[in-house]
């Protein structure tokens, strides 16, 4: 087969690759049929998480401590930045496949995979198709890492506890100065969880992939 495009599917904190099926499933529902997506499934490390007691767990970068009060909690920088490096050679090994055509390549992140998406993504030496983040945020730790205005869609519930819908917008209206084209889709209704709002969610998306894809 032939492909058109590569999404590269990033899971959340303590899950694991096929948990992104969950996500495929819907864009198969709204990407036409001569549109044919390569899809990657990186899987995050093993490693132990300071907040957690170290207890170990599927992550993509240590947290040091959780979010509060709508204050971005802390991270390991170098487990970020290091998985970074790890999605950019991902990424330039699947625009070979499309004859150097970085418009053809497409993140795509739940949670911790929506931060490891969009931070992967800014910090790329080049424009991609975009990235798509479902529930995640940019970490402050890559700015001064940040390479490359992205076209970006994103998404967040304001009933979020995990991720606080401030701690997301902050950083968003932030890129968007800093010349990113970000769509960003907010739901009164949406929590945490990949089911909640999902519907209005993908219609939102399909709008976006439309102004995207040539068909």
């Amino acid at each position: 087969m032939k492909y058109t495009h590569s999404f590269i599917m990033l899971h959340a904190f303590s899950m694991k690759p096929s948990d992104m099926i969950y996500y495929k499933k819907y864009l198969e529902r709204i990407i036409p049929k001569n549109i044919k997506i390569n899809y990657i499934y990186p899987k995050a490390p093993i490693r132990k998480i300071t907040c957690y007691d170290n207890d170990k767990y599927n992550a993509w970068f240590d947290y040091i401590n959780e979010e509060v009060e709508n204050i971005d909690g802390e991270i390991n920088k170098k487990h970020l930045i290091e998985q970074c490096s790890k999605i950019h050679d991902i990424l330039d090994k699947e625009v070979k496949i499309h004859n150097g055509d970085y418009s053809k390549l497409f993140l795509l992140g739940y949670s911790q995979g929506a931060c490891m998406a969009l931070d992967a993504g800014l910090s790329y030496s080049n424009k991609i198709g975009g990235i798509i983040g479902f529930k995640g945020h940019i970490n402050r730790d890559i700015d001064e890492y940040f390479k490359t205005k992205q076209d970006i869609w994103v998404t967040h519930g304001e009933k979020d506890t995990t991720i606080k819908l401030k701690v997301a917008e902050e950083y968003y209206d932030k890129y968007k100065k800093k010349g990113c084209n970000i769509e960003f889709l907010k739901q009164s209704n949406a929590n945490h969880d990949a089911y909640s709002g999902i519907r209005r969610q993908i219609k939102s998306l399909k709008i976006w992939l439309d102004r995207k894809f040539i068909y």
